[in-house]
């Protein structure tokens, strides 16, 4: 079993004492971001905490270009929507988590047509598709509870979250001083950067497999 590295995270005071909820969840996105990028593995943090910084990616991406944005930026995140949905589910907000999974369902009902319509670049109405998901969004934001509230209500009773009351700054440097290199960080981030190296290039061959049989067969009909 692999030890976890990181117990706590710090929060300062004035992450938490602000009119803004979402303060504390991105500090401690930002915490988690760094912490995985220095080399940190999943099972090394606190438990849950990845589900939390799913969820707190999905709410910016939904807020700022709706549910077809999200799944343009967001790949391979069908594992996680699951994840999501019953962590949504856990915390209190059962209707946002049967808002993810049908989000999920149709997604992978209607990947074919997705695709063909952004490789025509109609763009417009790939977004018109997930309309019906941005409004129930919005409804649920009304009916039951904000996110970006529950969320941060859920984070700070966690007990592997530390409120500092040192009146420290929550700038991004001190974050970063926060956080400890991980044991083995050159091996780790070197092993890190050949698995990158790996997806891209199967990344790239089944972009360059698709383009081939789009380019022989044509676009698939719509059904």
């Amino acid at each position: 079993m692999t030890q976890r590295l990181i117990e706590r995270i710090p929060v300062p005071q004035s992450e938490v004492w602000t009119d803004e909820p979402g303060a504390a969840c991105l500090w401690v996105g930002y915490f988690i971001e760094e912490a995985v990028e220095r080399g940190y593995e999943e099972d090394e943090l606190p438990p849950e905490v990845l589900r939390f910084l799913d969820v707190w990616e999905y709410h910016g991406e939904c807020c700022n270009g709706g549910h077809a944005q999200y799944y343009e930026n967001e790949e391979d995140s069908r594992p996680r929507l699951k994840l999501m949905a019953k962590f949504l589910k856990t915390i209190g907000l059962p209707e946002h988590g049967r808002l993810i999974e049908d989000f999920e369902h149709f997604s992978i009902r209607n990947e074919g047509k997705i695709d063909d319509l952004y490789g025509r670049e109609e763009n417009g109405a790939v977004k018109e598709m997930f309309y019906g998901f941005d409004d129930r969004f919005t409804q649920l934001e009304q009916s039951e509870g904000k996110l970006v509230d529950c969320l941060a209500e859920w984070l700070l009773q966690q007990p592997w979250i530390e409120i500092e009351e040192t009146g420290q700054s929550g700038d991004v440097t001190r974050l970063r001083q926060l956080i400890a290199d991980p044991p083995d960080r050159e091996a780790r981030l070197a092993a890190k950067m050949r698995r990158r190296e790996a997806e891209n290039r199967g990344a790239l061959l089944a972009f360059a497999r698709g383009f081939l049989a789009y380019r022989t067969q044509g676009p698939k009909p719509d059904r």
